[in-house]
């Protein structure tokens, strides 16, 4: 594990995925995204767009801001 690399990570957004969908998997299919873009977004290693975190939040019953630090995405 890379220094820095724990603080990346997306705990909000990891635990509201398993709390609604149970797996990364079924968010994935959900949200018609590949798993293992989910999985880089959790883990910080990719941005998302605007669009893209509010079909997330909009499948986590949530807002982009209780998922998302700082927007998450690209500008």
């Amino acid at each position: 594990m890379k220094t820095g690399e724990r603080e990346k990570m997306n705990r909000r957004l990891r635990l509201k995925i398993i709390e609604i969908f149970g797996t990364q998997a079924d968010f994935a299919s959900e949200v018609k995204a590949d798993e293992a873009i989910v999985s880089r977004v959790i883990r910080g290693r990719r941005a998302i767009s605007k669009e893209m975190r509010a079909a997330w939040a909009n499948a986590l019953k949530c807002a982009p801001s209780d998922i998302f630090d700082d927007g998450g995405q690209d500008d």
